[in-house]
């Protein structure tokens, strides 16, 4: 299978099933989260961006430790999904859009969460998404960034790849680095 980035893809995947990377089960999911939770260097947020929000897992944990959570996603069965376990939680939005279009949002984000989106690019794309959304960040945002070591077939790049793109492309001060066998995890304020 060649790299996937297109929503019917995403759609159809969370169709067939509401939690393809098993969010509620699998323990490299489960320790992600509560792993990335735990290296947020401070202990609220005004208003995160999480693109690639799947069904939503994630979404809930940073809407504990955010004022505002914008979530989005390319797969519009995943925004449902993802509504519905945010329900009640008001101060959490879904949007489909896809990281890497233009950015179109007006209010500024003090968290950045890029958790399993950056290696569905290629890696010119992924240069040029980050050199974007840099230029919407203001200084001293903070990026989380979270991603599968392992090749697989649905990626352009492993995690460590698509780590060093993001690194070495947002001006940053880099405040905590995690790697184990699966997962890679670097926290970044922007400068």
């Amino acid at each position: 299978m060649s790299p996937r980035s297109d929503p019917e893809f995403f759609d159809a995947m969370f169709r067939a099933d509401p939690d393809p990377w098993r969010f509620d089960t699998a323990w490299y999911e489960i320790r992600k989260r509560t792993l990335l939770t735990a290296m947020l260097p401070a202990p609220r947020y005004h208003h995160a961006l999480e693109p690639g929000c799947a069904n939503g897992h994630l979404t809930q944990a940073l809407a504990q430790r955010c004022d505002r959570v914008t979530a989005t996603d390319i797969a519009p069965h995943a925004l449902e999904l993802a509504r519905a376990r945010c329900r009640d939680l008001p101060h959490v939005t879904q949007h489909r859009w896809a990281f890497g279009a233009p950015w179109q949002w007006t209010d500024p984000f003090d968290l950045v969460v890029l958790s399993e989106v950056a290696y569905y690019q290629p890696a010119p794309a992924l240069t040029t998404t980050i050199t974007d959304m840099r230029t919407h960040l203001d200084p001293g945002t903070t990026v989380l960034a979270a991603h599968w070591r392992h090749t697989e077939p649905d990626h352009h790049l492993d995690g460590d790849r698509a780590h060093h793109i993001i690194r070495t492309t947002l001006p940053h001060h880099h405040v905590a680095h995690y790697r184990d066998d699966d997962v890679v995890i670097d926290v970044l304020t922007t400068r």
